[in-house]
């Protein structure tokens, strides 16, 4: 698809196109007691496959613990790529003080999210992810990614 191929374009060297590649990205920020990943597949349909996975400990205990799977379409408003959120599933594995993280209200508002997208290149198989929600464009957060082979 030559849309996903223009993610290819200014300022990432050596790069050649997200299209049909996995990548796996860390946070350089999570706190010393959470562990988290993300993994996102990009098709050659425009469409991303994510999941993540989050862990927090609380001493020795698993407070919580569980995995989130997000399908996007992919566009591109003029300016930036949009991810829009189409489904999302979640699987709590932990849940030790019943926080319920993305419950029924929780999940129908994150399908109303925009999330920019920004992937500047290291070289064809490093990148960063520069992303924001559309609601506070203002707090961007950066992923660490590596393309997975």
């Amino acid at each position: 698809m030559v849309f996903l191929s223009g993610l290819a374009g200014s300022g990432m060297a050596g790069a050649t196109s997200l299209e049909g590649g996995t990548w796996r990205c860390l946070r350089p920020d999570t706190p010393d007691n959470i562990r988290e990943w993300t993994t996102y597949h990009f098709n050659h349909d425009g469409t991303i496959h994510s999941q993540e996975w989050v862990q927090t400990r609380q001493g020795d205990e698993i407070a919580l613990d569980f995995t989130m799977t997000v399908d996007y379409q992919l566009s591109h408003n003029g300016k930036q790529y949009v991810l829009k959120p189409v489904l999302l599933q979640r699987n709590i594995k932990v849940d030790r003080d019943n926080l319920n993280p993305f419950d029924a209200d929780a999940l129908r508002d994150l399908l109303g999210y925009r999330i920019f997208f920004e992937p500047e290149f290291g070289d064809e198989n490093h990148a960063r992810f520069e992303m924001r929600h559309h609601i506070t464009p203002n707090q961007r957060f950066i992923l660490h990614c590596s393309r997975q082979i």
